[in-house]
């Protein structure tokens, strides 16, 4: 049974053909324009079906349906919206089958000249992989021209390492506003990322172990992070704050429920303090830097920041200098040792005796 239906202010469309539920947003708020387009939509699928047996299906179906069926953290969906606008605005007009490596390296060509990173690029390539792979496995489309390019050609940006000096945090604490300074303070403590950090419950913090707790992670594994002094006065402080509300939540609003990072507050605390070039993520950058420069070990960084390699925390191996100096200094000093032991002795002549008396 065909049918128009309302999701928000945006009407939808929804019919059954040879078998298959059909779904799609008819992108606009008139309802007889949704019946219009209802009739068109099913007028198309029994075209496609005369013509060729088998339903055909835009990339556009394929991102809907993903979005309506898949569970993804909020972080990802924001990231694969993007992405999708992307190639919708690019492939709206074509249908799976059409998806083909010439099309791809006409979308990398143009985004190239848009100024778009290869980072990016690469990054938009992947979704659609995924989206042709999900595609895949409803019987949609039987292979994926993602999987037999070559992103090669493509070259991966430098990971960021953005970090403040103990300097410019200080300038950034001291002009953001109050419900920001914890936030950003535990940032720089802790290395945590800003959804696990925002993310903290009560149940989490162990502050007679000196720890918190991390169930939900980027990588999905769980991990315990250190509290260093700061951060325990900092968390204390935020649980002794009068007319604090009744909440789960470390980080709560005043209703008690989840503090969310105000971006544009952040933004305006790091102009006041004439800080450019910085995201929030960099407070992680600028925790990991801090202890290399230190002279923490990598390997425990690593652990602290929940990264699934050692590589991804080699980033910062750069920053500290003073064992590779001591390492240099060390050979410098073995050399000069192993020179003055190979080097041959001059003897005294024969009769001469410098202590001799004339």
């Amino acid at each position: 049974m065909a049918s128009v239906y309302k999701r928000g202010p945006t009407w939808w469309v929804r019919f059954q053909f040879d078998g298959e539920h059909v779904r799609r947003s008819a992108r606009t708020t008139n309802k007889r324009q949704a019946e219009a387009f209802l009739r068109n939509l099913m007028a198309e699928y029994v075209e496609r079906a005369r013509n060729n047996g088998k339903t055909r299906h835009l990339l556009t179906e394929v991102v809907e349906r993903f979005f309506a069926e898949t569970t993804i953290k909020p972080g990802t969906r924001r990231t694969y919206t993007s992405n999708s606008r992307n190639w919708i605005a690019a492939c709206d007009h074509l249908y799976l089958d059409e998806i083909d490596r010439k099309v791809i390296a006409s979308f990398i060509s143009e985004r190239k000249k848009a100024g778009v990173t290869d980072t990016t690029i690469r990054r938009d390539i992947a979704f659609l992989g995924t989206m042709i792979s999900m595609a895949i496995g409803w019987g949609w489309i039987d292979t994926n021209p993602v999987t037999a390019m070559s992103k090669k050609f493509l070259r991966e940006s430098p990971p960021r390492t953005r970090f403040l000096t103990r300097t410019e945090f200080k300038r950034l604490h001291a002009v953001a506003h109050a419900d920001l300074k914890p936030i950003i303070t535990l940032a720089v403590e802790t290395g945590m990322r800003k959804e696990e950090m925002l993310g903290l419950t009560m149940d989490s913090l162990d502050l007679r172990r000196r720890e918190v707790h991390l169930q939900e992670t980027k990588t999905n594994s769980p991990r315990r992070v250190p509290l260093s002094d700061k951060a325990i006065e900092t968390i204390t402080d935020l649980l002794a704050k009068p007319n604090r509300p009744t909440s789960r939540y470390l980080f709560c609003k005043p209703d008690g429920s989840r503090m969310l990072c105000n971006k544009k507050g952040f933004k305006a605390a790091c102009e006041r303090a004439g800080i450019v070039n910085f995201r929030f993520h960099d407070l992680r950058h600028t925790f990991a830097s801090w202890w290399v420069q230190s002279g923490g070990d990598l390997y425990k960084l690593s652990r602290v920041l929940g990264h699934r390699t050692l590589q991804m925390t080699a980033r910062y191996g750069h920053l500290r200098t003073d064992d590779l100096h001591e390492e240099i200094s060390r050979i410098a000093r073995q050399r000069s040792q192993d020179h003055q032991i190979g080097r041959p002795r001059h003897r005294k002549s024969p009769g001469v005796n410098a202590g001799a008396s004339h």
